[in-house]
């Protein structure tokens, strides 16, 4: 009977190392799969004001925005949801890092180019800023306000 609980103990014993050894090795794999970056949220929308003119003017400007943290791969990033008949550029963010500073500050280590016609219907159009690894995407809302009135007022709305 001592034997076969003996037994019983050492093959309940290796099976259990067996499964720790699995959870390991788990872990370690989740967590190398881990993100390590993150597309920073501003206080305020990032907002361009667009005012709306006669046929053929062609209205370009660029959105910033900043990636934290440490990436090994290329980041692709650019926008969607634009006004119709509006393009914006497509670019990498290539390896490497940007942290914050003792004093709360970092560096803004990426912008989107975008352009199109300022004829497109008066309205406020919510596109988004995407930043990928190829796995996870995230998105920064933006909004490109095509007006009458001026610049400055466009702006400085709440």
């Amino acid at each position: 009977m001592f034997r076969v609980a003996r037994s019983v103990l050492v093959l309940a014993s290796v099976l259990l190392l067996a499964l720790a050894g699995t959870s390991v090795a788990a872990s370690a794999q989740t967590e190398s799969q881990t993100r390590t970056w993150h597309l920073e949220q501003f206080d305020r929308t990032s907002r361009m004001c667009v005012q709306q003119g006669p046929d053929g003017r062609i209205h370009a400007s660029y959105f910033i925005f900043v990636v934290s943290g440490k990436w090994t791969t290329d980041l692709k990033y650019g926008m969607r949801e634009l006004p119709p008949g509006w393009t914006a550029t497509e670019h990498y963010l290539p390896p490497g890092s940007n942290f914050h500073d003792p004093d709360g500050s970092i560096t803004v280590n990426g912008f989107v180019g975008v352009q199109g016609p300022a004829t497109v219907p008066l309205a406020t159009y919510h596109a988004h800023i995407w930043v990928s690894d190829g796995i996870v995407t995230e998105t920064l809302p933006t909004d490109i306000i095509v007006t009458t009135e001026s610049w400055v007022d466009c702006m400085n709305r709440p």
